[in-house]
């Protein structure tokens, strides 16, 4: 077992593979803990798509020691607020809690994340409510279209699988499927366990190793790697017929990974574009045309690739000329770049984001145990903050060139759009 200290908070890796990370601040009566494990969509297989979100509801139906009442009762009776979520490569099982309860919640939350029952009855309880969840998903548009909008940028590739599934791809689940793909991804070298506020490292360390000691997974202790591989680069347009009153527009394509040098400039663009109230799109759009209620533009970074994404909703007699303005506004950054009073205002409001978003522990907690599981480092909040502040004009410039390159535009519209419009955008 080595330990290293970094920064605010101490990282110690125990001999079974289990990384921990934990930031103490004393001044807090809380602690927010969590369970990341390197599992998500993008670990599956398009028949068994979805399996990883159904792991994450069945692992708090119960365990081999509890119910799930017995789950809930015991969380409740303590005042922890605990929870789940499940994402494209990784999922996480967490809870906040008063600092008194640490081995209680630890002991808690290991045995609902690593000590599963699995019961028949419940998994298919569990796909009924994951199927009554993809439902409301299709009648919430702002969320249906990006799964659309991944299907066409990334097809093929397994960042474009959904989260939650299918209805035909949760059909084909068996609970064999559920053992043999929790034995094989839900083990300690692909766990890290995080956690913020008025807690000790020791004794997190101790709590971690007291509540693992006598698990084992009959030698599927395989650290998880992840199949790096480049999406293919395209141009195209879709459209959805829907029976709804807006236009559910989606407008990017591929992005740059997590790694890449182009991570700040291409954050510091997509706001520009329509990251805030003040964004060219959310001023053009939105408050001088009244073209929109919703426009947004989004940056996601992932191991080997990511997505840059403009999302409007719109009357779909509007939706050419929501369309046309962004691609004039792009065009205008690619042709033209843009003054350094934009550019700061920008910078200054991603930088207020990222400081005031850590200003919670559950928020520190995430930021913690996501980059040692996704990036095996943390980078120092200041280090981030530095990053953004070199952005220059050039580098905008540069950015909105590359990324925004024709040859890699896509559109999604989702609703009742006259196909007039497919053949002109085309």
């Amino acid at each position: 077992m080595n330990s290293l200290n970094l920064e605010n908070y101490e990282v110690t890796e125990l001999e079974n593979g289990i990384r921990i990370i934990s930031e103490h601040i004393p001044y807090f009566r809380s602690i927010s803990l969590g369970i990341w494990v390197a599992s998500g969509s993008r670990s599956e297989s398009v028949k068994l798509n979805g399996i990883t979100h159904l792991i994450e509801h069945l692992l708090f139906k119960g365990t081999k020691k509890r119910s799930n009442r017995e789950i809930a009762i015991e969380f409740d009776s303590i005042g922890a607020d605990f929870n789940a979520f499940t994402d494209k490569e990784n999922s996480c099982f967490y809870c906040d809690f008063i600092d008194t309860h640490l081995n209680k919640c630890a002991e808690l939350l290991f045995d609902v994340v690593l000590n599963p029952s699995f019961l028949l009855e419940n998994l298919y309880t569990e796909k009924k409510i994951i199927l009554e969840e993809i439902k409301m998903i299709e009648d919430t548009p702002s969320e249906d279209i990006f799964n659309y909008f991944y299907e066409l940028v990334l097809n093929n590739h397994p960042l474009s699988l959904s989260i939650l599934g299918t209805r035909e791809s949760l059909q084909n689940i068996l609970i064999n499927d559920i053992w043999d793909y929790f034995n094989k991804r839900f083990v300690f070298k692909n766990i890290v366990v995080s956690a913020a506020g008025n807690i000790k490292h020791n004794d997190l360390v101790e709590a971690v190793k007291k509540n693992t000691a006598g698990l084992a997974f009959n030698g599927f202790n395989k650290k998880e790697i992840i199949e790096k591989k480049e999406p293919e680069i395209k141009s195209s347009l879709k459209i959805v017929k829907k029976k709804i009153k807006s236009a559910n527009i989606c407008y990017g394509g591929i992005g740059c990974r997590r790694s890449s040098s182009d991570r700040y400039p291409l954050t510091v663009l997509m706001n520009l574009l329509g990251g805030s109230m003040s964004s060219r799109l959310f001023q053009k759009i939105r408050e001088d045309m009244g073209l929109a209620y919703s426009i947004f533009a989004g940056n996601t970074q992932y191991t080997d690739t990511g997505i840059i994404d403009i999302y409007a909703a719109s009357d779909p007699l509007n939706a050419q000329k929501v369309i046309e303005i962004i691609s004039k506004e792009i065009e205008d950054i690619r042709k033209n770049s843009m003054n350094e009073i934009e550019l700061d205002r920008a910078k200054e409001n991603i930088k207020g984001g990222i400081v005031l978003n850590i200003e919670e522990i559950s928020s520190r907690m995430f930021r913690f145990g996501k980059s040692l599981l996704v990036d095996n480092q943390v980078l120092p909040i200041n280090e981030i903050l530095n990053k953004i502040d070199m952005v220059t004009i050039s580098d905008i410039h540069d950015t909105a060139v590359k990324y925004f390159d024709p040859e890699r535009k896509n559109i999604v519209i989702l609703g009742e759009v006259d196909k007039k419009i497919f053949k002109e955008l085309k």
